[in-house]
Parts: C-alpha cells; structure tokens; sequence
C-alpha cells in the first residue's frame, strides 16, 4: 500500500510549480492495481495553476500531469504514467521502435522519424537540468518542422500567411483544411487541445529550472505522439476508401473491384466490393475533366 499522505501530495504540486500557487484540496479519486502494485491517482485543486492528477504508488515515482490539458481523466494519467515507468524499466531499449509504438506506425516522414530518435535516445542520458532543458528545445524544433511538412499556401486561402516558425497556426489552418464539416467537429477539439498543450509544454520545459526526467520524458512522449496523429490526419485525406461502408452490412471491409475512367485517366466511378457480405457499392465521382 502506498505510504504518501496527503501533506506529502500537497508539498509535491507546490513545489512542483515553485511556490506559485497554493492546494486548496487533494484527495485519491481512484486506485489501481491491475498490474501488480496498488498506484493511486489523486485530483488537486489550486488557486491560480489550475487542476492536477498526482499519480503515486509504493514503488512508483510520483508525478504530476494538468488536467486542463491533455489528461482527461485518471485511466489516462495512470496509463500514460504506468507507460514511462514500464520504458524506464525496461532491460533494452532501442529509440526507433518506441516512436514507431507511440505512433502507432504511422508513415512519419523520414526527417521527422530521424528526429523523434534522437530525442528518444537524448531522454534516456538526460541527468541534469540543462539536459532536459535541451529536450524541450529539440522537441518544439521537431513541432516546427512538423508543421512545415503538414502546411502548403493555398490552406490559408485569402487569409495572411503564419510567419515560419508558427506550428500552432499552420496546425490550425491545416485541420480545417482536411478536416472541415460537423462530422468532424469532436476530432478537431481533440486534435486542437493536444496541439497547443504539447506545444506549450515544450516551451515550459525548454525554460523550466526544476524538470525532472520524468516531465522531459513526458514531453517527449506528447510530441511524438502528436506527430503521429497528424500523420494519421493526412493519410486518411489521402485513404480513398476511409470514408465508405457496405450500404448492405455496414462493414468498412471494402476493396476495389473494378472501376470507370476518362480518356485522361481521371476515375470517375469506383465499384467496392464488401469482403463480410459481399455486395458490390458503386461511387460516382465529380467530372473534373476540363
């Protein structure tokens, strides 16, 4: 069983945000034990740093992640922090499969893939405070690339151009790009919350006196994987088939059969076979042909 009090919560979020703000409640709002040691998540209230879940257990470290951000709730906090100490643990670590696990094997560009390895690699030598500092740099470097990669002009339309180094807005401007229409509202607020608390947090690590490895690594987890989930934006753009289900069964197992084009090459009709039941559902495209 846990030996943290709640005094002990209480000093740990204080100092954690340097002094700047002051408990105003803490208490265990679950427990967990599912992977053999009892790991409890606590809900911190401030006066002016916003909510917390401390997550704590006899032999974990203890850790905090803000709750206004990117932690919904405590299965989140306590997976998310269950997950690094499972890496920290680990007997073997190779950098190139812990981006491709967090990113779930997305198709990351390759300059993107060579960096996030390099800050996965630099995570695990990190000691000192100017160690993690030079995280956060190289992890808000990797941001700014990502959103080079993701942005073209035309996303703007009529609108000014965002200056170079401005990851929020071209990240902005590229979700309303692919992912416009009501059907897509709830996957832009999620999408639009990650971005600006990972990027954010890089920047509070790039500056931070008092990180720990464990913020760093925190840090570092939040960029690739927000470097996955644009990468999964774009590819589902370009996934012809994402969008389309059996009008028979409903089934998203779909392949192409046959299909109609133009003298020119450009598709005009798709047929899709469903591989559950069967039936065969017919796509008409626009005629862009000039």
């Amino acid at each position: 069983m846990s030996n943290r009090t709640y005094e002990d919560v209480v000093k740990y979020v204080e100092e954690q945000n340097h002094k700047k703000c002051k408990v105003l409640s803490a208490k265990p709002e679950q427990t967990f034990e599912d992977l053999g040691v009892e790991v409890r998540v606590w809900n911190v209230k401030t006066d002016n740093e916003g909510s917390w879940w401390v997550v704590e257990g006899d032999t974990v470290p203890m850790n905090l992640y803000p709750q206004d951000a990117y932690y919904f709730g405590t299965d989140e906090a306590y997976s998310f922090h269950m997950g690094i100490m499972q890496r920290m643990k680990a007997s073997t670590y190779k950098p190139e499969d812990y981006v491709s696990a967090m990113t779930m094997d997305s198709d990351i560009a390759p300059q993107l893939f060579r960096k996030l390895k390099k800050i996965a690699t630099l995570i695990d030598t990190a000691v000192e405070v100017e160690d993690f500092q030079a995280i956060g740099v190289q992890c808000r470097e990797v941001l700014i690339e990502l959103g080079n990669l993701i942005y073209f002009p035309e996303m703007a339309g009529e609108n000014e151009q965002p200056q170079a180094s401005n990851f929020k807005k071209k990240a902005e401007l590229f979700v309303q790009y692919y992912l416009a229409g009501s059907d897509n509202s709830d996957y832009r607020s999620i999408i639009k919350k990650l971005t600006e608390s990972t990027w954010d947090y890089s920047n509070k690590i790039t500056h931070s006196q008092n990180a720990t490895f464990y913020e760093a690594s925190s840090c570092v987890s939040l960029c690739t994987s927000l470097v996955g989930v644009y990468e999964n934006v774009r590819q589902k753009a370009t996934d012809l088939l994402a969008q389309y289900k059996c009008k028979n069964c409903t089934s998203k197992k779909l392949e192409i059969n046959d299909h109609e084009a133009t003298e020119k090459g450009i598709v005009t009709k798709l047929f899709l076979e469903c591989e559950e039941c069967g039936e065969v559902t017919e796509i008409i495209f626009e005629n862009t042909e000039e």
